[in-house]
């Protein structure tokens, strides 16, 4: 073989070995699947409302294959066109709120809150709004400054965007909409399990307990706690209405404790967590009244006795 045959065989295996190389990359480029953000969405499609008609807008999660533990943002929309006439976070994924969503009256509606263990799912619920339609026109409620934070323990943030909801008012409406109706509700809330915890950078490392729950029907009220350390104590003015987290009266672990979640229809559902630092048995009020019951009836006894005997004597 000559030089030139040489020359030309080197040339094509290296034309071969690049082809060969820039496979993989046509395949990664044509063929890779996009990888999923998080969203932050409303329920439903455009709304159109007829002027002086309440509707709700539902604001979601779908945290794709992220499973995230904390989430903030901006709710803004046009005060000239709808009226907000109420805020409900009362089913939301967010059990732990830092900044919990209030209306100021002017301004964006601002909501920052943890969820302790992660949320991985599609259509996590994190507040809904209820609107009044005021004059006719077209706008958007939009979420803005939106973040979110993964569930890794460095509080990684998440890609995240966030999907805006359009509506019309107008005098007529051809589909006339209510979402805002009421709802007979004789269901109780659905079933949730309390946690106990503290962290140093919080409320003094004190104990904390943190607890949610969902009602699908009317939403929940709010939420009422007792701490005793007997099972069965029943008087209904220890109940004290409380919110998420709430710091524990005894912070020795030692009482029971009891935590009702009521609906907007009255309807409630108890929970209770056991004494982590049981009391010992002597120290039961119950083995207490016990002991001294027993106490009184030997001493009336042994009186008794005594003045048997000193009668026959």
């Amino acid at each position: 073989m000559n030089q030139d045959q040489k020359m030309r065989k080197t040339i094509s295996q290296f034309k071969k070995h690049n082809y060969l190389a820039i496979i993989p990359v046509i395949f990664a480029l044509f063929f890779a699947m996009p990888a999923f953000c998080a969203e932050i969405y409303f329920n439903g499609e455009e709304r159109e409302i007829k002027t002086n008609e309440l509707f709700e807008a539902e604001v979601f999660i779908n945290t794709g294959e992220e499973s995230l533990n904390a989430v903030e943002g901006k709710i803004f929309f046009p005060r000239d066109l709808i009226e907000i006439k109420k805020i409900n976070e009362g089913n939301s994924i967010i059990n732990f709120w830092i900044e919990k969503p209030i209306d100021a009256l002017q301004g964006p509606i601002a909501f920052s809150g943890i969820i302790p263990g992660g949320y991985n799912d599609s259509e996590g619920l994190i507040l809904s709004m209820t609107f009044l339609a005021k004059k006719e026109g077209s706008g958007a409620i939009e979420v803005k400054d939106a973040r979110a934070l993964k569930n890794d323990g460095q509080g990684t943030e998440a890609p995240l965007k966030a999907l805006n909801l359009p509506f019309s008012v107008s005098k007529e409406v051809l589909a006339k909409q209510s979402p805002a109706a009421e709802v007979k509700d004789s269901d109780l809330p659905e079933t949730f399990r309390p946690e106990i915890a503290r962290d140093k950078s919080m409320y003094d490392n004190k104990w904390l307990l943190v607890f949610t729950t969902q009602d699908k029907a009317s939403g929940i009220d709010h939420y009422e706690i007792k701490e005793s350390r007997r099972e069965n104590f029943n008087f209904h003015e220890l109940w004290v209405t409380a919110e998420s987290p709430y710091v524990l009266k005894d912070q020795e672990l030692r009482s029971f404790i009891f935590i009702k979640a009521v609906d907007k229809a009255g309807n409630a559902r108890t929970e209770k967590i056991a004494p982590q630092n049981p009391l010992h048995w002597h120290e039961k009020y119950e083995n207490l009244v016990l002991i001294v019951l027993g106490l009184a009836i030997v001493l009336l006894i042994k009186k008794i006795l005594w003045v048997k005997r000193k009668k026959t004597a």
